[in-house]
């Protein structure tokens, strides 16, 4: 990993942040150009063909190829959170905060939103007759 990240070329300035803000706002050409360079004059059409250049840069091609890798990499990891793991890290807060617990109720939800996230745990709601007015009271 070290290795590979050395290997990519350096950016200027204002192509690092068009590669970063790129690619956390879901690959918005045009907005993270208007985030990293300063084109208040420009018509939409000459933005566009400036994100068409810039993508095409093989610097900041290999920069976009890498990101997309390590994001595939992270998704990919959490997926494998397995419902062991989610208890295994339930049971080690348990043993923690009998020694302290002033960070227990954070620490507990932060391991019940990744176990939710993964499907381990569902939030489940029974509904029983009634008029729709009912049904949403209950629901609250």
């Amino acid at each position: 990993m070290a290795d590979y990240f050395e290997e990519l070329p350096k950016l200027k300035g204002k192509q690092q942040q068009f590669v970063l803000r790129y690619s956390i706002n879901g690959n918005n050409g045009a907005e993270a150009y208007r985030y990293a360079y300063d084109c208040q004059n420009s018509s939409e059409a000459t933005i566009n063909v400036e994100v068409s250049r810039l993508l095409k840069n093989p610097k900041i091609a290999l920069w976009l190829k890498h990101i997309t890798k390590n994001i595939q990499q992270v998704f990919e990891d959490e997926i494998k959170y397995s419902a062991k793991d989610c208890f295994d890290e339930l049971s080690e807060l348990q043993s923690r905060c009998k020694r302290s617990s002033k960070t227990y109720n954070v620490e507990k939800g932060c391991i019940e939103l990744k176990g939710k996230l993964a499907g381990h745990f569902v939030d489940r709601h029974q509904v029983t007759g009634g008029n729709l007015a009912e049904v949403l009271e209950q629901l609250k």
